[in-house]
C-alpha cells in the first residue's frame, strides 16, 4: 500500500509507492554515445577547446584541472552595488543580478567517467572541489556554494567528459534553505542536531545503512525522492564542508566510491547527479545543521503530479533499496 512520508528535516511530504516498484535490474539504460573525434571535445588536451580553456584555468592536480565555466550561471561583478535589488515591470516582480562565480572541475582522462574512477581519484576531485570551494566563498558578493556532479544525459550532463561544477552564488539555495529552516525549528525543539539524530536513529535501525566508515555514513533517505536516493554526511558534526578535515577527505572519497559502485553493480550505465549541501557562508558554526553529500540516481522522471503537487512519488522504497545496494551484484 502506498505510505506518504515526511521529511524529518524540511517537513516536505514524498509518497513512496512499493506496488509501483521495480527492481534494479529493471532499469535499462542505454549506453553513452562517445566521442569520437576527441579533437572536437572541449575538455580534451590537446583539443581547440583545451587551448582556450588554458586562458581561464584556475588550478591543476595530477588528473583534474579546473576553469571558469564558459557559459555561467553567476558571474563575478566588481562591486556590490550590483548586487541590489531591482523592480521590473512598474515595481510588479522582484529581480536582482545573477552575482557569483561557475567553475568546471574537469578529469584529464575523457575515456573514464564518474563511475570508473577509483577511489583515489574521487578523492582527489574532491579535495580540488574543497580547495576551489574555500577560494570561491570568498568572491565578492557570494553567499553560499553548491558543488555538483551530474552523469549521464538523463541526469542533464551537456558533455560527456567527466567534470564536476561548482556554483557561488549571492543567495541561499532554495532547498538548503529549507533544509536550514527545518534544521533550526528541530533544534529548538529538541535541543540537538536533526541529522545528527537521523545518524543516530538509522544506525540503531540498521536497515538503510548503505557503507559506514570511521568518519562517515551512507544511507538511503528516509523519505526519498529518487529510486536509490543515498546520503552520505559525516558522523561528527559538522556544518560546512569546507572545514572538513584534509585527513577525513580520504574517508569520503571511499564512501562516495563505494556508493556509486553499488549502484552502477545494480543499474548499468547508471544516471546520477551528486551535491553537497553546507552551511552559506553569512552563517557560521551552526549547531543545528550538518552539511551533507546527496547522491540522486534519475531512474525515474517526474510527472503532472509531482510537477503540480510539488509531492514526489518514489517508485522504490529507500528499505527496498538499500537491501540491493548491500547485496552482491547476481550474476546474469
Amino acid at each position: 500500500m502506498p505510505q506518504l512520508r515526511q521529511n524529518i528535516i524540511t517537513g516536505e511530504w514524498v509518497v513512496i509507492a512499493p506496488e509501483r516498484a521495480k527492481r534494479p535490474q529493471d532499469f535499462v539504460i542505454p549506453p553513452s554515445v562517445k566521442v569520437s573525434d576527441k579533437s572536437k571535445c572541449p575538455f580534451c588536451e590537446g583539443s581547440e577547446g583545451y587551448k582556450q580553456n588554458e586562458k581561464v584555468r584556475r588550478a591543476a592536480t595530477t588528473n583534474f584541472y579546473v576553469i571558469e565555466n564558459k557559459f555561467p550561471a553567476f558571474v563575478e561583478k566588481e562591486s556590490k552595488t550590483q548586487l541590489r535589488s531591482f523592480y521590473p515591470e512598474e515595481g510588479f516582480y522582484r529581480a536582482r543580478p545573477a552575482v557569483g562565480d561557475h567553475e568546471v572541475i574537469i578529469a584529464k582522462n575523457h575515456d573514464e567517467n564518474l563511475i570508473a574512477f577509483d577511489s583515489s581519484k574521487i578523492t582527489e576531485m574532491l579535495e580540488v572541489i574543497q580547495d576551489r570551494y574555500i577560494d570561491m566563498k570568498n568572491v565578492e558578493g557570494v553567499v553560499s556554494v553548491m558543488p555538483i556532479y551530474n552523469q549521464g544525459a538523463e541526469a542533464a550532463a551537456s558533455i560527456e567528459h567527466p567534470h564536476a561544477q561548482i556554483f557561488a552564488s549571492g543567495i541561499v539555495a532554495n532547498n538548503v534553505g529549507r533544509e536550514m529552516d527545518g534544521a533550526e525549528r528541530y533544534y529548538g525543539i529538541n535541543g540537538v542536531c536533526v541529522f545528527c539524530d537521523i545518524i543516530k536513529h538509522e544506525k540503531k535501525e540498521k536497515i538503510r545503512i548503505v557503507y559506514e566508515n570511521d568518519n562517515f555514513i551512507a544511507i538511503t533517505f528516509f523519505a526519498a525522492r529518487f529510486p536509490m536516493e543515498t546520503w552520505i554526511l559525516p558522523k561528527n558534526h559538522e556544518s560546512e564542508f569546507e572545514n572538513t578535515p584534509k585527513s577525513h577527505m580520504k574517508s569520503l572519497g571511499e564512501s562516495l566510491h563505494c556508493v556509486l559502485q553499488k549502484m552502477e553493480k545494480n543499474v548499468k550505465n547508471i544516471p546520477l547527479n551528486f551535491y553537497i549541501h553546507s552551511l552559506p557562508n553569512t552563517f557560521e558554526n551552526s549547531a543545528s545543521y550538518h552539511w551533507h553529500l546527496e547522491i540522486t540516481p534519475r531512474l525515474a522522471n517526474y510527472g503532472g503530479y509531482e510537477l503540480g503537487s510539488g509531492v514526489i512519488i518514489d517508485i522504490m522504497s529507500p528499505e527496498e533499496a538499500a537491501e540491493y545496494l548491500r547485496k552482491p551484484a547476481k550474476k546474469d
